[in-house]
């Protein structure tokens, strides 16, 4: 009842002041994005006691190409230790605009977690065997059209005027957790589907110069399978998620460049071994440059747009 609340009230509020979004379709854009995110996971031991798991990625790069409606974006972490303790981190994403569709498809890895400290002298309990691999998409339409979701995730338009758009989600994937015990091996497989009602709304102050805020919250389903050493349970559950996104930035002709905090948890109504409660968070700083394209690829482009008829 609530979601269904604040969706009726979010459809209330969007605004547009007129359309005027530039592409920059037939422009090619490079990007970098500099980043410092957690990844943390509640995990309860074998003596029923539960405690806060991290990954111990404290920086990480992020590459991206957009060009057209094809972006593709590799992230990986540079060496980052606190001490001797290493986390393993890598992510690709290709995200494809329709129109007013985005789909995005992703591959995520994360290896190598450590207890939360509470304090700064304790020596951190190690879980390297502890990793989580999954591969994930999501499907999202954009209501309004005089509202640029391009501006922000793909910085291959340049909305300027303020507006604003409900965006419904789809999300789907495969996570798979596994790790080692006092039973033995353990292997967590989940796959998760759910909708969500994304708003977001851009303000544009001179034209050049914007900020955007972003709610999703979704609800959802997980069909999850525990194996623990010769022993196999499977069950089904919900699932609720909460997604918030303020984005500050800079956009011209050539350049795009800004600032992203994001904060994303996700939270399960079962108790299991293993990441009942996930949370992700980061503050990023990116830097985008447009240039025109090499000629093979404004060929290849063109001759996909003739197929779907883009």
């Amino acid at each position: 009842m609530k979601y269904t609340f604040l969706i009726v009230i979010l459809l209330l509020v969007t605004t547009t002041h007129g359309q005027d979004i530039i592409s920059f379709s037939n422009k090619m854009l490079v990007k970098v994005d500099f980043n410092k995110q957690s990844e943390s996971f509640l995990i309860t031991n074998a003596a029923e006691r539960s405690f806060i798991a991290e990954a111990n990625n404290v920086y990480k790069l992020k590459f991206s190409a957009n060009y057209s409606f094809f972006g593709l974006s590799v992230n990986f972490s540079p060496s980052s230790a606190r001490g001797s303790n290493q986390s393993k981190f890598r992510n690709i994403q290709l995200r494809l605009f329709l129109k007013q569709w985005l789909q995005t498809l992703e591959y995520r890895k994360v290896q190598g977690f450590y207890q939360e400290s509470t304090n700064i002298n304790m020596t951190l309990a190690a879980l390297p065997h502890l990793k989580t691999t999954s591969w994930t998409g999501s499907t999202s339409y954009t209501l309004n059209d005089a509202f640029s979701l391009r501006h922000l995730v793909a910085l291959n338009e340049w909305q300027r005027t303020s507006a604003g758009s409900l965006v419904p989600t789809l999300n789907y994937g495969f996570n798979r957790l596994s790790d080692y015990n006092e039973a033995g091996k353990y292997i967590q497989n989940n796959y998760d589907l759910s909708i969500s009602p994304s708003y977001y709304y851009t303000r544009t102050i001179n034209t050049n110069y914007f900020v955007t805020g972003g709610i999703a919250p979704a609800l959802g389903v997980r069909f999850s399978e525990e194996k623990i050493a010769n022993s196999t349970e499977s069950f089904a559950f919900l699932t609720k998620a909460l997604n918030f996104k303020l984005q500050f930035g800079y956009t011209s002709e050539h350049i795009s460049t800004g600032a992203v905090f994001n904060f994303d948890s996700t939270e399960a109504n079962r108790a299991t071994a293993r990441n009942f409660v996930n949370d992700k968070s980061y503050a990023s700083l990116y830097f985008g440059y447009r240039f025109d394209p090499p000629a093979f690829l404004k060929r290849s482009s063109k001759w996909v747009k003739e197929q779907i008829d883009l």
